[in-house]
């Protein structure tokens, strides 16, 4: 089975092209707007590259989040269209555990930036992950989980990218509901925050 992968759950973006749970093509995006213009002319050229036409895949993964609001709707918008159009299954997997890819059997507390000071994170026994949720917290609490916790921290502050290669290693699930379905962004917008706040945009809070 031909399935395409895709996650942009922060300002580097990765797909990849998998068969039968092994990775055979992979790139990653990492260019300004946060993926609008170069993510769908990356998929199609990583497809093509591997000689993959569009009617081939049975299947598409795509990282749900949490993580940059723009990327995560950017790779679900094309991670949906593309599943409706070619009427395929799409599942969805935590961004948080793709960081863990390649890494070695431990305790790990994976680590996204969720702005405003904060982060997102999450308390795994790799590769031991089902059921892992996450919390938003400053960066400061998250440190001192990992401490009590004895685990290591990992993210891109350490030099760790999360990466769809890793969907390889993941139990997907079952499909999602296209219709419905939505990433994980975590928190809500600035945008969002000052709509419910009643604040013109532009305005400071």
């Amino acid at each position: 089975m031909t399935t395409l992968a895709l996650d942009a759950s922060t300002s580097r973006a990765t797909v990849a092209v998998v068969r039968s749970r092994a990775v055979v093509a992979e790139t990653t995006v990492a260019e300004r707007s946060e993926h609008v213009e170069p993510l769908l002319p990356a998929v199609l050229a990583l497809l093509a590259s591997v000689s993959v036409a569009l009617p081939d895949l049975r299947a598409i993964v795509c990282g749900a989040g949490p993580g940059t609001f723009t990327g995560l709707r950017t790779a679900a918008s094309i991670a949906k269209g593309l599943a409706m159009g070619l009427s395929i299954p799409l599942y969805a997997v935590p961004s948080l555990r793709l960081l863990l890819s390649g890494l070695a059997a431990g305790r790990y507390v994976p680590v996204l930036d969720a702005g405003r000071g904060d982060r997102f994170a999450s308390l795994i026994n790799w590769p031991s992950a089902e059921g892992a949720g996450y919390i938003l917290a400053p960066a400061a609490d998250i440190a001192a989980l990992a401490a009590e916790s004895h685990a290591t921290i990992v993210g891109p502050e350490t030099g760790v990218w999360p990466h769809v290669r890793g969907v390889i290693h993941l139990d997907w699930g079952a499909p999602v509901d296209l219709a419905s379905w939505e990433p994980d962004y975590g928190r809500s917008s600035a945008a969002e925050d000052r709509r419910r706040a009643g604040a013109t945009p532009g305005a400071t809070r």
